[in-house]
């Protein structure tokens, strides 16, 4: 009779949180001791991107580690689908794509399919097929399929075409390998991740799990910001906080331009 009692408490503390009973809550489990070679990235007129490394205890030795680096902020992404219309090759429909992180990073130390199931990387949100399922997917062009089955292969191929983007500015990727992730002794473990040049402005976390037979026993987070400064700072404040006058200014800075190819090559033509 305690026992039940007890089971019924812990799902009704479970409803009354407003999460299903026996959901993963990273935040209970032990701290994993963690430290960034630096919090904060500044975005001048020469940044390129930049490279953080992370350092962190294993809190239970011979662990496997996932760690994820996503920004605080998600997009809404417009993509195209390309069909044939007769003999040419042409944009046919487009899809409103929300949901989706600006910016989505994973290290592990092998394979996640090895280290979690599947239904664990899916209420945890790690990996690219976490990701499918939070989008949402609008079709703001064209025609819809005509069976459900048509309807989820064509959001499939949407979302490898978002996937794709996404990897070429490097803004996406998954490294499932120990010489990236390193963790000599089963203890201390290191690794860096790299924002390229096309992250903006805003917070980024970087979670750190900690899994020993598929079960999660250890969690830890940093925070990382990115932020311009200088002369990039100045130009983005004014053109959000004075447009009149940064149009003003641009058409100014045009025409000085203008003026001074126009002299560059009026002395030009003497010779």
């Amino acid at each position: 009779m305690k026992g039940g009692l007890r089971l019924l408490l812990a799902l009704g503390l479970a409803a009354a949180l407003g999460q299903p009973a026996g959901a993963i809550t990273p935040e209970a489990k032990e701290k994993i001791v963690t430290a960034a070679s630096k919090n904060l990235i500044e975005i001048g007129l020469t940044y390129r991107g930049d490279q953080i490394y992370f350092f962190g205890v294993n809190p239970v030795p011979g662990a496997d580690l996932i760690i994820r680096l996503t920004a605080e902020k998600d997009e809404e992404i417009k993509l195209s689908v390309k069909g044939r219309v007769g003999p040419f090759w042409m944009t046919v429909k487009q899809y409103d794509v929300t949901g989706a992180p600006f910016m989505y990073k994973i290290h592990a130390n092998k394979p996640i399919r090895e280290i979690i199931s599947p239904e664990t990387a899916k209420e945890l949100e790690i990996g690219y097929e976490a990701i499918y399922h939070r989008l949402k997917f609008t079709l703001a062009r064209g025609s819809e399929p005509d069976t459900l089955a048509e309807k989820e292969k064509e959001k499939r191929e949407v979302f490898r075409g978002l996937i794709k983007i996404k990897e070429k500015a490097n803004l996406y990727n998954i490294v499932e390998v120990p010489e990236r992730l390193e963790i000599p002794d089963g203890k201390l473990y290191k690794h860096y991740f790299r924002f390229p040049p096309a992250a903006t402005e805003g917070k980024y976390q970087v979670e750190t799990f900690a899994f020993l037979k598929g079960e999660l026993v250890g969690y830890g987070k940093d925070v990382i910001e990115i932020k311009k400064v200088g002369l990039e700072q100045w130009l983005t404040e004014t053109s959000q906080n004075s447009p009149v006058f940064f149009g003003i200014m641009a058409v100014l800075v045009a025409v000085v331009a203008g003026l001074g190819v126009g002299m560059i090559f009026r002395k030009g033509g003497h010779h």
